[in-house]
């Protein structure tokens, strides 16, 4: 289940996936995964926005975090399985 841009904003929770397209602007990332939205702020994943007016969200990768231009991820709410804790 994807979501719309707008209703993203102020969703804890979410995550994000590289649009294809928009491969090669993130060379760390890489298509089909599904990355954690960290928030910018307390309680806001996408409402800052860059010097030239394009939405930025905040990506937690495996090694750090990474500012990236929203419009070039799909978002979605994390599915059950992924809430669950990792049993051993």
């Amino acid at each position: 289940m994807l979501v719309q841009l707008a209703q993203v904003r102020d969703m804890n929770n979410m995550h994000a996936s590289l649009k294809p397209e928009f491969a090669l602007r993130y060379p760390r990332l890489s298509t089909g995964v599904w990355y954690e939205v960290a928030p910018i702020f307390p309680g806001v994943t996408i409402r800052r926005v860059d010097m030239f007016g394009r939405r930025v969200a905040r990506i937690k990768t495996a090694r750090d975090f990474e500012t990236v231009q929203a419009a070039h991820f799909e978002f979605r709410k994390p599915t059950v399985d992924e809430l669950a804790p990792a049993q051993s």
